[in-house]
C-alpha cells in the first residue's frame, strides 16, 4: 500500500482494525513534498491520532469545532509555512471560507479519507458532509485521493468510487480476520438481566468498552457501574476528559454510543460489550474491532434481547422519512422564507415539527432536512457562524479606563472589545462567539463564561440561534 501511494495511485484500502491503516497513509504523507489532508469523522479520533503523532515528534495539526479560533488560524499558518505535514479535518470544514481559501491558495499533495464507509449512503455511519469530498477534490484539482476503512460491502465500495469521482480507484482488500478475538452472545431479557451479566464480566477488571444504542442507555450504564460515559450530547470538554481517562487509566470501563471508538488507539482493550444489537453487521464489526489491537486474546460479548430490534425499527423509520414528509417540509420552508423575506432561516427541527403533520417528531424532521441538503435544495450553516447582538451599557471611555490593565479575563474582554469596535458597542452590534474570542484572545468557552458573567451589568447580550441555519 505504501509503495503504491508513493507512486501516486488512487487507492481504496480495506484493512482490519489494528493492521496498520494509519501507517499506510502517514508514512507516504511524510515523504511527500507538501502536506496531506486527512478527513476524519470524529473529534475523538482526530485528537487520538494527533497525540500519537506529537509523541513521535511528527508535525501534525487538526481543525475542528472543538479547537479555539486562534489555534485554528495558527494551524492554517503552520500549513502554509510548511511546518505541518499532516492536517486532520472534519468533513464539515469543506463548507468554511477559511479552509476553502487554504485549499485554493495552498493545495495539498494528497487527500486521505479515513473511515471512508461514511461517504456512502449505504454505509453504517453515513454523514452528508462526506458527499462533498469528491466535488471538493475536483474543484481544487487534488491529484491523489486514498480511502481507508475496516469494512465495506461491495455496494458501499461502488458508491465510494462514484462519490469520490474516482471510478478507476484501485481496491486493496487485506481481509478482516481477527483470530485473537472471541465472539459470544449472552441472551438477556431486559435491563436487570443485562446489568447482572455486565456485573459478572466486570469482576475481572480489564480495559472495557460497553456500547449502547442510545445516549440514555449510556447514561444508565454509567450511573449503574460508576464508569466513564461518552456520547455526542456531551460538551467538547466533557468528551475530551472522558477520552483522556479512557486512554490513561490502567483498567477503565467506558460506556459509549458509536460516537466513540473509530481509530481510538488503545491497543490493550480486552473486552467490548454490546448492550444493544448494533444497527448492522458492519457496525458490529467496526465497534467490536476496538478489542485486542495488540494481537492479544480479547473478548467481544453481545447482550441479546429481542426487544432491542424495536429500537432499530424505530430509528430506521425516523431516519428514512417518506416522500410526502420531505415534500411537506420543503413547502413549509419556502412559505417561511417568503413570509420572513429571508433566504436564511433560523428555526429548530422541534419548532418545524410543530408545524408539520407528516413528520412524527424532530428526529424525522432532521432526517428530512438531511435529504433536502443532500439533494441541494438547501444549504446548512454552522452553529459557530451564528451571530448574536451585543450592547455595552454605560460610558465606554470610563469602562476602557477601568479595565485597561486587563488583569482578568473579564477585563481583557471589555478592554479589547472597546479597542476593536469603539462606539459601535453603544448600539446593537452583531457578532459571533468566535469573532469575540479572537478579539479578546480567549477560547470560545471562556468568552461564553465572561459574557454570562457580564450580561445585565456591563453589557446586554442576545444569544445567537443555537442550531444550524437553513
Amino acid at each position: 500500500v505504501v509503495e503504491r501511494i508513493l507512486q501516486g495511485e488512487d487507492l481504496w484500502v480495506v484493512m482490519p482494525t489494528g493492521a496498520g491503516k494509519s501507517l499506510c497513509y502517514q508514512l507516504p504523507a511524510l515523504m511527500k513534498k507538501n502536506y496531506t489532508v486527512v478527513v476524519s469523522p470524529l473529534i475523538s479520533l482526530m485528537k487520538d491520532q494527533i497525540d500519537q503523532l506529537h509523541q513521535k515528534g511528527i508535525a501534525a495539526g487538526c481543525i475542528n469545532s472543538s479547537i479555539p479560533l486562534e489555534e485554528q488560524q495558527q494551524c492554517i499558518s503552520d500549513v502554509i509555512t510548511g511546518k505541518i505535514k499532516l492536517l486532520y479535518v472534519a468533513p464539515e470544514r469543506f463548507g468554511t471560507f477559511s479552509f476553502r481559501s487554504l485549499m485554493g491558495n495552498c493545495p495539498p499533495d494528497m487527500l486521505i479519507v479515513d473511515e471512508a464507509h461514511c461517504i456512502s449512503q449505504w454505509g453504517h455511519d453515513f454523514r452528508p458532509s462526506y458527499l462533498k469530498i469528491g466535488e471538493f477534490a475536483e474543484q481544487f484539482n487534488i491529484k491523489q485521493i486514498c480511502a481507508f476503512t475496516a469494512t465495506a460491502t461491495p455496494q458501499v465500495r461502488r458508491d465510494i468510487r462514484k462519490q469520490l469521482y474516482r471510478e478507476n480507484m484501485q481496491i486493496i482488500a487485506a481481509g478482516f480476520k481477527r483470530p485473537n478475538l472471541a465472539f459470544s452472545v449472552v441472551p438477556c431479557s431486559g435491563q436487570e438481566n443485562k446489568f447482572t451479566a455486565i456485573r459478572k464480566l466486570l469482576k475481572n477488571p480489564v480495559p472495557t468498552i460497553i456500547y449502547g444504542a442510545t445516549r440514555k442507555n449510556v447514561e444508565d450504564i454509567a450511573d449503574e457501574f460508576n464508569c466513564i460515559a461518552y456520547h455526542a450530547g456531551m460538551s467538547d470538554n466533557e468528551r475530551k476528559k472522558a477520552q483522556e481517562r479512557f486512554m490513561n487509566e490502567p483498567c477503565p470501563v467506558l460506556a459509549a454510543t458509536n460516537a466513540f471508538g473509530m481509530g481510538i488507539d488503545r491497543k490493550d482493550v480486552r473486552r467490548v460489550i454490546h448492550y444493544n444489537i448494533p444497527s448492522s453487521l458492519e457496525a458490529y464489526y467496526q465497534e467490536a474491532g476496538r478489542a485486542g489491537r495488540d494481537g492479544e486474546n480479547s473478548e467481544c460479548i453481545l447482550l441479546f434481547s429481542y426487544a432491542d430490534k424495536f429500537v432499530h425499527e424505530f430509528l430506521i423509520e425516523m431516519n428514512n422519512p417518506p416522500q410526502n414528509a420531505v415534500a411537506e417540509l420543503w413547502n413549509l420552508l419556502l412559505l417561511l422564507s417568503e413570509k420572513r423575506k429571508s433566504r436564511s432561516l433560523e428555526i429548530s427541527a422541534a419548532d418545524l415539527a410543530d408545524l408539520l403533520s407528516e413528520c412524527k417528531n424532530d428526529t424525522m424532521v432532521s432526517s428530512a432536512i438531511a435529504v433536502l441538503e443532500k439533494n441541494n435544495f438547501i444549504e446548512r450553516g454552522y452553529r459557530t457562524q451564528n451571530s448574536g447582538n451585543i450592547t455595552f451599557i454605560g460610558n465606554l471611555n470610563k469602562l476602557a479606563g477601568e479595565h485597561c490593565l486587563e488583569k482578568t479575563q473579564r477585563s481583557r474582554f471589555i478592554s479589547r472589545m472597546i479597542k476593536y469596535y469603539g462606539n459601535a458597542l453603544n448600539g446593537k452590534l452583531s457578532c459571533t462567539y468566535a469573532e469575540m474570542a479572537g478579539i479578546a484572545g480567549l477560547t470560545v468557552d471562556s468568552t461564553k463564561r465572561v459574557i454570562r458573567a457580564l450580561n445585565g451589568d456591563i453589557l446586554e447580550w442576545d444569544a445567537p440561534f443555537a442550531g444550524r441555519s437553513i
